[in-house]
């Protein structure tokens, strides 16, 4: 079942008086459930097209749906609304909120949203931090962390409201090989159990090859799209 797609995607910024496309026409539609990577060189559009299918930016031209729904020339404030409620986003620096715990991080999204009662949202944050590999670490704060547990923080903050596409640019570039290969099994098997759409660039070829699908993006444009052999 579709769960996002992109109709002829174009950005274009100002730099000065001159303009310069960073999106070039962008065809795509992803299903519920699919595990995708983007990749591509630097400047190839990645981060743009992230951006706009995160509703964090807007395109210039064409359409984008989700769940049906045209949201390609909605509002900011109805932007937000659909960031908050259907989207999760791991970044490359995981963007933890220092002086609160790994708790108190995780439980900030649940509270955005305001629909559980306090222990239902106890009993949530505490299961997915023991999902991320996290049990018993609820209690330190960001500084007593390593990078790859600050990383499984921001991986459970952007899957405690359950929302159906997680998107996340980039999200091992800041971690040694190790760690890097725990945070992307730790996504495969959210994925796989809870059955979220995961769309994530990187640029390593070792994190690449845990996707069933593969986007090459080169100059604003989709050069490549295949999906992995079963």
């Amino acid at each position: 079942m579709t769960l996002l797609e992109l109709k002829q995607i174009k950005k274009t910024y100002l730099q000065g008086k001159m303009e310069v496309p960073a999106l070039r026409g962008v065809d795509l539609i992803v299903d519920k459930g699919e595990f995708i990577t983007i990749f591509g060189p630097s400047g190839s559009g990645k981060t743009t097209l992230l951006n706009m299918i995160g509703c964090l930016d807007t395109p210039t031209d064409g359409e984008i749906y989700l769940n049906g729904n045209r949201i390609s020339a909605l509002s900011k404030k109805e932007l937000a609304l659909i960031r908050r409620n259907n989207i999760g986003f791991i970044f490359q620096s995981h963007n933890l909120i220092p002086v609160l715990t790994a708790y108190e991080n995780v439980e900030f999204a649940l509270l955005l949203i305001g629909r559980l009662s306090e222990g239902e949202t106890r009993e949530r944050v505490f299961k997915m931090l023991a999902k991320v590999g996290l049990k018993g670490k609820e209690n330190r704060k960001p500084g007593e962390l390593s990078g790859g547990e600050n990383q499984r923080v921001a991986i459970a903050r952007a899957l405690i409201k359950e929302p159906k596409l997680i998107l996340a640019d980039e999200p091992t570039a800041n971690l040694d090989s190790e760690n890097a290969l725990d945070v992307i099994k730790i996504m495969t098997m959210m994925n796989m159990e809870l059955g979220n759409t995961f769309i994530f660039s990187t640029h390593d070829p070792q994190i690449r090859e845990y996707a069933r699908r593969y986007i090459n993006l080169r100059d604003g444009l989709i050069f490549s799209d295949k999906k992995k052999e079963q």
